[in-house]
């Protein structure tokens, strides 16, 4: 079995990165924009996925004020139900851990029962919809977060 290694995105992982959102989304970024987002450094952070010699996803992440929002995870299909989500989304959050966020924000399509799947098993819970929009097809965006504070207090009140 191959080993799934996580690093920084480069401006040579481009090419990859296109490709696979290409093969991953209905309106996908545009290499362009995706170089915009590699380059970018300070709260945004991009993350390349390998797997053996082969670029299998990236994903990325925006930090401030002490939360993180998730743009966007891409697995190549070739890739998918090999663990490489999980692994990307671990490396996500544990980012926002470091630069001190409380809070991780994502949205994904009503439909991706796969991923709701993913972030639900990670922590994260519904907390909302956007009606209609995803401009393809009209669907609905459900908003997930994760608190990172994870503390579990158990009070007793007496009535």
């Amino acid at each position: 079995m191959e080993e799934i290694r996580i690093r920084q995105a480069k401006l040579y992982d481009v090419p990859a990165m296109s490709r696979i959102e290409r093969d991953s989304f209905d309106s996908p970024w545009s290499a362009e924009e995706i170089t915009k987002d590699v380059t970018a450094g300070g709260n945004v952070y991009v993350a390349v996925a390998e797997y053996g010699d082969e670029k299998a996803g990236y994903g990325e992440i925006r930090m401030i004020a002490g939360e993180a929002q998730i743009y966007n995870i891409a697995i190549a299909p070739e890739f998918r139900r090999a663990g490489i989500g999980e692994a990307l989304l671990r490396h996500m959050i544990a980012r926002a851990e470091e630069d001190g966020c409380v809070l991780v924000t994502l949205e994904v399509r009503s439909s991706n029962e796969a991923a709701m799947a993913l972030y639900r098993k990670l922590g994260f819970r519904e907390v909302g919809r956007r009606k209609g929009y995803y401009a393809k097809g009209g669907e609905d965006a459900v908003l997930m977060d994760l608190d990172l504070r994870r503390i579990e207090v158990e009070v007793e009140i007496e009535i």
